[in-house]
């Protein structure tokens, strides 16, 4: 595994100057805000250990400027991908995206370097394409937090190499990686390095190559929602059907197997009729056998 991903080595030429809009997306505790934070160089996100919920429910965006004095623009959206009803992460990212009316230069999934990729927050991520559409993906980079182990360990490459061992045992951590492709970095944000703020604007630079500097605007997210109220309303159709199908099912069911159980209570009760007939009858044959005979008088 090289130590340098592409973004990195390519001599293509540098891009003119913009804002960078970045807008940071994960589950409380993966370091977003931190994240935020150390990209601005100030405390401006509230910032959580994961423990507790975050008291900060809206999305919030702050300006700043980072390395080689790259203006950026940092949305952070708490508790966004901790909500499992896709409705409720709809409404959380209908106000992120109202933050950057000039589109975003790109999604940042924010994981943790020192701990396993989770079954839930594969299923966050999928629910973040369901709901911002196909072109979601090509905008998309990975920044793992929490590296300030695994890079003094054994600095770039023992990270590379761990990132490597998890997609070749983790299927899902697999999918999430060929949708990057070499779109991600490790940071430490208790201590980010300079070099470190550099390669996040060669990591997001990179989204801007691969989309021609074209930003994922709001008629992309337009376009996304009408896409999934329409796929969601198919569902339901699909769920109306099955129930109406399953319902038909169990009503033709229960005509033929109701006139059966009568039937067959009927045939239980003559068996126990002419059981207790038989019972009965020897009965009383057994008392005549068992009765005194009478004398009889010549």
């Amino acid at each position: 595994m090289t130590t340098k991903p592409k973004y990195m080595t390519s001599m293509a030429p540098p891009l003119p100057k913009e804002q960078l809009v970045v807008m940071l997306l994960g589950k409380t505790g993966n370091g977003k805000s931190s994240l935020g934070n150390a990209l601005l160089g100030r405390k401006k996100f509230q910032q959580t250990d994961g423990l507790v919920a975050c008291q900060q429910h809206d999305p919030v965006g702050e300006e700043g400027k980072i390395a080689s004095a790259d203006e950026v623009f940092v949305i952070d959206t708490p508790g966004v991908m901790d909500n499992v009803k896709p409705d409720e992460a709809l409404k959380g990212i209908c106000k992120a995206i109202s933050l950057a009316p000039n589109g975003v230069t790109a999604f940042v999934i924010v994981l943790r370097a020192d701990s396993k990729f989770t079954e839930d927050e594969f299923k966050a991520v999928t629910q973040l394409q369901s709901l911002f559409g196909e072109k979601f993906w090509q905008h998309v980079v990975c920044v793992f937090t929490h590296g300030d182990s695994v890079l003094k360990e054994g600095g770039r490459k023992a990270f590379f190499d761990t990132v490597e061992t998890a997609t070749k045992a983790i299927p899902n951590f697999k999918k999430l990686m060929n949708s990057v492709g070499e779109r991600y970095m490790v940071v430490n944000c208790k201590n980010i390095e300079s070099k470190q703020l550099t390669e996040f604007v060669l990591l997001i630079n990179s989204v801007r190559r691969l989309n021609n500097s074209q930003k994922y605007t709001n008629e992309m997210f337009k376009a996304a929602q009408l896409c999934y109220e329409k796929n969601k309303g198919g569902e339901l159709v699909a769920r109306k059907r099955e129930a109406k199908n399953k319902l038909q099912s169990l009503e033709a069911k229960q005509a033929q197997t109701i006139p059966e159980e009568i039937e067959e209570l009927k045939k239980q009760l003559k068996e126990q009729e002419e059981q207790i007939k038989k019972l009965r009858e020897n009965t009383a044959t057994a008392a005549v056998a068992k009765a005194p005979k009478e004398c009889v008088i010549l």
